[in-house]
């Protein structure tokens, strides 16, 4: 089986990646990691060489769940630690934490954000309680225009190009904060899950 992804494909693998960076993971989201469906999923992108360090080390870490007592417990401390917590110890999920003045919250990134959404036809969820430059969001925008720009109707091309510049955007600032999810998930679930992430977006940028 081919490694090739499709636009298809990474519109599936941004919206899997925002639900597990948008939320603590429930019983149920645990279940599919361990399923024969991520497993085929896993097994497909190990195939193409610039993702195959990658895959393994996701696959080792949802092994790993099954030597912790409590890992969905468990799993929502660490979801904590690293998201939610002091910037100082953490990988906090939001694009204005990575910008070069430093700023925790950086309106322009939001502002960007929204730019984007906005030209793409989209609203925040409002059940989702996080700024417009938070990971999941950018994930969700990046999936609806993979799939929005593959289906060759009136508006491919304008999608195209919305999702040239939410890529970039997420490229601009993905790397840094997988290096801080590397050096603070002690376990390595979400390192491991960002580090993958991080070459899928490699990947799709150079396609």
């Amino acid at each position: 089986m081919s490694g090739h992804l499709t636009p298809q494909h990474y519109a599936c693998l941004y919206s899997w990646f925002a639900g597990l960076f948008a939320r603590e993971l429930d019983d149920q989201h645990l279940a599919q990691l361990q399923s024969p469906d991520v497993a085929l999923w896993l097994e497909h992108m190990a195939t193409h060489p610039s993702l195959q360090d990658a895959v393994l080390a996701s696959r080792n870490s949802i092994a790993a769940l099954n030597l912790r007592p409590d890992a969905r417990l468990e799993l929502a401390a660490d979801f904590a630690g690293l998201f939610l917590m002091s910037p100082r110890q953490a990988a906090l999920p939001y694009a204005s934490c990575y910008q070069q003045d430093n700023a925790r919250f950086n309106q322009a990134a939001c502002e960007e954000m929204q730019l984007l959404l906005l030209q793409a036809g989209l609203e925040r969820d409002q059940a989702f309680r996080e700024p417009e430059d938070h990971l999941a969001i950018c994930l969700e925008l990046l999936s609806h225009l993979s799939f929005a720009a593959s289906e060759n109707g009136p508006n491919a091309a304008a999608c195209l190009v919305l999702r040239d510049k939410a890529l970039n955007l997420l490229w601009s600032w993905l790397p840094a904060f997988t290096t801080h999810c590397v050096e603070h998930d002690p376990f390595g679930f979400y390192a491991a899950q960002s580090q993958l992430l991080l070459a899928i977006v490699a990947l799709d940028s150079r396609d």
